[in-house]
């Protein structure tokens, strides 16, 4: 099982707060649906009555919103993440291109917009993690190489110390051909492998 370093403790302040604000927007919107549902029959409970919300609709008109907003919120995350770590086996790549450029022929224009790693586990199961393209991923995420993914935060690691592909913000994607110890957009520590390798735990 793989920790996160003392040096690295603000990634997981970073994903309490993610975590937080997502159970907060999910309750504000759920409490916005039931208030307006329930204003809306008690100012036409009586004139006119057609427009009252009956029982059995306002019943599905909740139910509705609880699940747009577990859709729009990935609540299921909160119960599901967890810290993952295994081979890349397969990477692949969604692409657009730029409107002046032929998709055919113009290489120079194509740029991906998500990446999706499939992973097998230590357990032999198969995992997949999609996540948002950044610039300098096409140096980092090589199909055969281990990674670890921690819970909460969205961009996974290498764990080969030795691997020389640069560094990646655990947080934002920010790429970094160079060793820092900040990143440069987000001002997060940035994870050495080095130090995963000193956390392994059986």
């Amino acid at each position: 099982m793989y920790r996160l370093p003392k040096q690295n403790r603000d990634l997981l302040y970073y994903a309490a707060r993610r975590t937080l604000l997502r159970i907060l927007g999910f309750l504000l919107w759920l409490a916005l649906w039931i208030g307006g549902a329930l204003s809306y029959n008690h100012n036409h409970a009586t004139y006119p009555p057609q427009l009252l919300i009956l029982g059995w609709r306002l019943f599905f008109l909740v139910l509705a919103s609880l699940v747009s907003g577990i859709l729009i919120f990935r609540m299921w995350r909160l119960f599901t993440d967890r810290t993952c770590h295994g081979l890349i086996e397969r990477s692949s790549l969604s692409r657009s291109y730029a409107p002046s450029g032929d998709p055919h022929t113009a290489a120079d224009y194509d740029f991906r917009l998500n990446t999706k790693l499939l992973l097998r586990l230590e357990n032999g199961k198969k995992k997949t993690l999609c996540f948002e393209q950044k610039n300098g991923f096409y140096h980092y995420y090589y199909e055969g190489n281990k990674i670890v993914r921690f819970r909460g935060l969205p961009y996974p690691i290498l764990l080969d110390p030795n691997a020389p592909h640069g560094y990646v913000c655990a947080a934002c994607g920010t790429w970094s051909a160079d060793k820092t110890d900040r990143c440069a957009r987000c001002r997060h520590t940035v994870i050495d492998p080095k130090d995963l390798n000193e956390t392994e735990k059986e």
